[in-house]
């Protein structure tokens, strides 16, 4: 019971800030970009100073990070899924329960520089993925906030 009403108030918070659409919609797309990489847990506070460098909306940035705190062993499996079908190579990678973080984060860095390695695979996805969900996010958060923020609210209360 909370935590549903933890989230309640969280989303009233975030559908009463004085900032316009196009605010709050940079700092959901900006705060989610870190969740695509591995961030040693610090993927929310890179997203608040991510956004203040933009001028776009810190509580929405938040928001963002820790929307991607949840799901990040989807997303790693994604990044090695879309890498790989670019690269046209093969990964270890072939289920969601294969992720492993700390292997990914070996991975990753050890492995950028040669492009044979599953982290230069890991990267371009991940480079990939960023570019597309940040153009999905923003759109889908921007109309959401300017046509029906409002009605949500009212409906939230």
């Amino acid at each position: 019971m909370k935590i549903t009403r933890n989230i309640k108030y969280n989303l009233i918070r975030l559908f009463r800030l004085k900032s316009g659409p196009h605010q709050v919609a940079s700092g959901v797309t900006i705060g989610f970009i870190p969740s695509w990489l591995p961030t040693f847990g610090l993927g929310p506070i890179l997203s608040v100073g991510m956004a203040r460098l933009v001028k776009a909306n810190t509580i929405s940035a938040l928001v963002g990070g820790v929307m991607g705190t949840f799901i990040w062993p989807l997303l790693f499996f994604l990044n090695y899924q879309v890498g790989s079908l670019l690269l046209d190579r093969n990964t270890k990678v072939n289920e969601l329960d294969e992720v492993e973080y700390m292997d990914a984060i070996e991975q990753t860095y050890t492995g950028i520089v040669s492009s044979h390695s599953s982290g230069f695979i890991f990267l371009t996805g991940a480079m990939c993925n960023i570019v597309i969900s940040s153009m999905f996010i923003y759109i889908m958060v921007y109309v959401i906030f300017k046509t029906n923020r409002v009605r949500i609210l009212n409906k939230i209360r």
